[in-house]
């Protein structure tokens, strides 16, 4: 029984790999069903993971008091013994509700209220992880030319010099004089920067192709393998 759900689990892996990538061609049939059963299975999985790690444990278990914990003289905790106010966690369950508004027509500007707090709540996180970010780079980015014990810091003269022609691209705020100094090494901070964005652009290419190299592999080392020949005889 395990090794023929094993080779059920193999076909049908290489067959959805071969629907995704079918895509390529151009997009059809095939491909749309892998991809809407795809996003069926990611959220049903995202949904019981949920349920499981923050609305059960969370919410709905300190609510019912199955977290209560009673010692053997029949007394409780103090931190168990005012579990009234767990009953404000329906006021977020009901806001989250909201959301499956949108299904219906006559009720869908229902949804805008979750949405809306959704939004603001995360663009406030952002705005801080922003700022967490941007102060230890815009602090690092002040390096000594001098380096006690080493003289002239070559990286360091490099780094300054690259991000000093990076802020000078994008000085619009005076004119520049065309093949002046100014000029030139503004367009040096451009060169700079494409050949950042040139690494950043070759770093998701190779993610790619290592998750193209290990459908390969699986291929290879496991659909050819165990697939085929059950196919052929």
């Amino acid at each position: 029984m395990a090794e023929n759900l094993e080779w059920w689990t193999i076909f049908i892996g290489g067959i959805a790999t071969l629907a995704i990538y079918s895509f390529l061609i151009k997009e059809n049939a095939f491909y749309r069903f892998f991809e809407h059963l795809f996003i069926g299975i990611a959220t049903a999985i995202t949904t019981s993971i949920a349920f499981r790690t923050t609305i059960w444990p969370k919410f709905i278990k300190p609510m019912l008091g199955h977290d209560v914990v009673i010692f053997p003289d029949g007394t409780i905790g103090p931190e168990y013994q005012y579990q009234s106010w767990t009953l404000f966690y329906l006021f977020p369950i009901a806001i989250g509700l909201l959301y499956y508004c949108i299904l219906s027509k006559k009720h869908a500007w229902m949804a805008q209220i979750p949405i809306g707090i959704a939004l603001g709540h995360g663009a406030g996180n952002y705005f801080k992880a922003f700022f967490n970010q941007l102060m230890p780079q815009l602090y690092d980015s002040f390096k000594p030319l001098h380096v006690a014990g080493e003289g002239i810091s070559l990286n360091n003269l490099i780094f300054i010099t690259v991000m000093l022609g990076s802020f000078f691209y994008f000085f619009f705020t005076f004119k520049r004089r065309k093949g002046g100094a100014v000029e030139r090494f503004s367009s040096m901070g451009r060169w700079m920067m494409m050949g950042c964005f040139g690494a950043f652009f070759g770093s998701t290419i190779m993610a790619r192709m290592a998750l193209l190299v290990e459908r390969v592999q699986f291929f290879i080392d496991k659909w050819f393998p165990n697939v085929l020949p059950g196919l052929l005889s």
